[in-house]
């Protein structure tokens, strides 16, 4: 199926794009997203779709190095809690290792971090297993510049590696990213990394080891099922879905998600209701009228919305409004 990103990955490109003049409501659309999926960083986006913002985003903003100056303004600790808890190992060594073991479980799917012995050091490089053009050139040189960061936490803002490697592409000179990202750059590899003496893995971080682990994140899903609710979550931004929408969101045909789905023991008109109700809870809490809400989630009759709502929750929509409301009401009530 792919890999998956978390959807807050979008919030940096966006002001990056911003930043160079561009705007970003072109930049969704060239990846046929909807603009509502920004302020939804809850949801995960499958990373061929991360690709084609990137890709965009390059275009839009006229830049052929527009991952590498992303990735060189951008900061590891903005990841959240995987930022964190990286910034947080006692020593560099240690910060690469755990940045490895946590990037499937709180950013990032179908990728590996991995650290390759060299004949004179060894190299960190990011392997995407996701297959991808423009945009997954740009992702890689995003990725060089948060690993970069995480490695002058330790290092010091000045450092520079022995060598950036990098896979061929024409969309930027040499010259350009070595003057981006204050290092050294080799085009021309297979597996893009950072090379650098194998001796600075033992650097302590520069206030010493930290005591409290950062707040955990909820992990990526790794199965089936949690990624096809994502989909469907994802595909909700713009109407109901059908089947063949979320399919083609998850690179595959109908009938080969109809077999995942049979494979798990479920159905796509399950798992979408489920959706549905959870979207309509949000909605109905968040205030919107019933017929709005009705017509957002694809039903032409707010009656036949409503008869819908009574099956998944046992309450019509405004006898569930109301009762959360007292809820919310009671003495105590947070």
């Amino acid at each position: 199926m792919g890999g998956y990103v978390r959807a807050s990955a979008l919030a940096p490109i966006r002001a990056c794009v911003e930043h160079a003049g561009g705007r970003i409501a072109p930049v969704l659309r060239a990846a046929a997203l909807p603009p509502e999926i920004l302020d939804r960083p809850d949801l995960v986006l499958p990373l061929a779709d991360h690709y084609a913002v990137l890709e965009a985003a390059a275009r839009e903003t006229g830049r052929g190095a527009f991952g590498a100056r992303m990735g060189a303004a951008a900061r590891i600790g903005m990841l959240g809690p995987y930022g964190a808890q990286s910034l947080a190992a006692p020593t560099l060594g240690a910060a690469i290792a755990r940045a490895g073991a946590l990037l499937n479980a709180m950013m990032q799917t179908d990728t590996d971090l991995v650290l390759i012995r060299l004949r004179d050091g060894v190299k960190w490089s990011m392997v995407f297993h996701t297959r991808g053009g423009a945009g997954r050139y740009q992702n890689e040189l995003l990725a060089i510049g948060y690993q970069l960061d995480l490695m002058r936490h330790f290092l010091g803002p000045g450092w520079r590696p022995a060598c950036l490697h990098l896979r061929p592409s024409g969309a930027a000179p040499r010259a350009e990213l070595e003057r981006i990202f204050r290092a050294p750059v080799r085009i021309g590899e297979a597996v893009p990394g950072i090379a650098f003496d194998p001796r600075c893995l033992a650097t302590l971080a520069p206030a010493g080891p930290e005591t409290a682990e950062a707040a955990a994140a909820e992990p990526m899903p790794a199965d089936a099922l949690p990624t096809i609710r994502a989909a469907i979550r994802l595909e909700l931004l713009s109407g109901r879905p059908g089947i063949d929408r979320v399919a083609a969101r998850m690179g595959m045909s109908r009938r080969s998600l109809q077999r995942r789905l049979a494979a798990a023991g479920s159905s796509y008109g399950g798992l979408l209701g489920a959706e549905l109700c959870r979207e309509a809870g949000a909605l109905l809490a968040a205030g919107g009228p019933v017929g709005e809400i009705a017509d957002r989630l694809g039903y032409a009759d707010p009656a036949h919305f409503t008869r819908a709502y009574r099956r998944w929750t046992g309450f019509a929509p405004r006898e569930h409004r109301l009762l959360l409301a007292q809820k919310g009401n009671q003495p105590g009530a947070s």
